[in-house]
């Protein structure tokens, strides 16, 4: 009996053995599950994923962006850009029965005032005119007999006078002028006013007493610096009037001739510049300005002065030196 009970527990003890290696074959068929431990391999695609974001480089095209930004200011930046740094004006407006332009600069001082037009469109091509000139005419600087300079801008040939700066106590302050002028002269904003400021008219026709004429006077018609020019003098040799220059000795006895004819239609006008110092403008009968006297500290002796050149210029003799 208790042989029979021992048999019986080893025969219990060897099935429970045998059923060992049967759980080891489950765990064998579970063990191929084991090689998907290399699931840290993914881990792997992160290191080739992390480098790859650099490879787009955008650090680059930021530079390209800022490039592109920047390059359009280049040019704003140039002086030769009068649109960016140099933004000057003209006024067209009415003025002692004519039609003038002025230019002004950026700050608002006026750089020059033009002669007189018939019409207002007459004044818009006076500014054409003007800026061809600046690029291709000829400018010189004339100091009257009180040693104020002024600039004139004449056309190429030198046988017109286009526009005159205003007076100032030395040639090179003139030449500074003129260089503002070249500077602002292109733009293309253009204002037409109605009328000025009462306080900013600076011409008036003027109404003029008989004089008696006196024969002693004289023009001297002279060379200087390859350009010809005639001069009216008082009988006491007091010069009362200076022409422009000519290029040629016929263009002078010709414009001697016109200004002739202008002291006779007495088409004179009185100007006042910024420093409030006077002067005369004889006009030809086409408007065009012949002669710009000197200048004057009062408007009284701009006056006496147009009545010395009314009473010398018309049966002055004409002398040629």
């Amino acid at each position: 009996m208790c042989f029979f009970r021992k048999k019986k527990k080893q025969l219990e003890s060897v099935r429970e053995t045998k059923s060992v290696p049967y759980q080891t074959i489950d765990a064998t068929k579970a063990e191929p599950v084991m090689p998907i431990k290399p699931a840290p391999e993914p881990e792997k695609t992160p290191e080739p994923v992390a480098k790859a974001t650099p490879k787009p480089e955008p650090i680059p095209e930021p530079k390209t962006v800022s490039e592109a930004k920047t390059a359009p200011k280049k040019p704003t930046e140039k002086p030769t850009n009068n649109e960016t740094r140099y933004q000057g004006k003209y006024e067209v407006f009415p003025e002692a029965g004519l039609y003038k332009y002025r230019l002004k600069a950026s700050n608002g001082e006026i750089l020059i005032v033009s002669q007189g037009y018939t019409t207002k469109s007459g004044a818009l091509s006076g500014i054409d005119t003007l800026k061809k000139n600046v690029v291709s005419g000829k400018q010189e600087i004339y100091t009257d007999k009180s040693n104020f300079s002024q600039f004139r801008l004449m056309t190429s040939t030198g046988s017109r006078l286009v526009a005159a700066g205003e007076f100032y106590d030395s040639e090179k302050s003139a030449q500074s002028a003129y260089e503002s002028v070249q500077k602002f002269a292109m733009t293309d904003r253009i204002s037409e006013l109605n009328q000025l400021p009462k306080e900013e008219s600076r011409e008036e026709v003027v109404s003029l007493k008989p004089v008696d004429e006196n024969p002693n006077g004289k023009y001297e018609v002279v060379m200087e610096n390859k350009q010809w020019f005639f001069l009216l003098k008082a009988s006491n040799g007091e010069v009362l009037m200076e022409s422009q220059g000519y290029s040629s000795k016929s263009g002078a006895y010709s414009g001697l001739e016109n200004v002739k004819k202008a002291l006779e239609a007495e088409t004179f006008r009185v100007s006042r510049d910024k420093q409030d110092r006077y002067m005369f403008i004889l006009y030809a009968s086409n408007n065009q300005a012949l002669i710009t006297g000197h200048t004057y500290p009062s408007k009284e002796n701009c006056l006496a002065a147009v009545d010395s050149v009314r009473r010398f210029g018309l049966k002055a003799k004409v002398v040629e030196l």
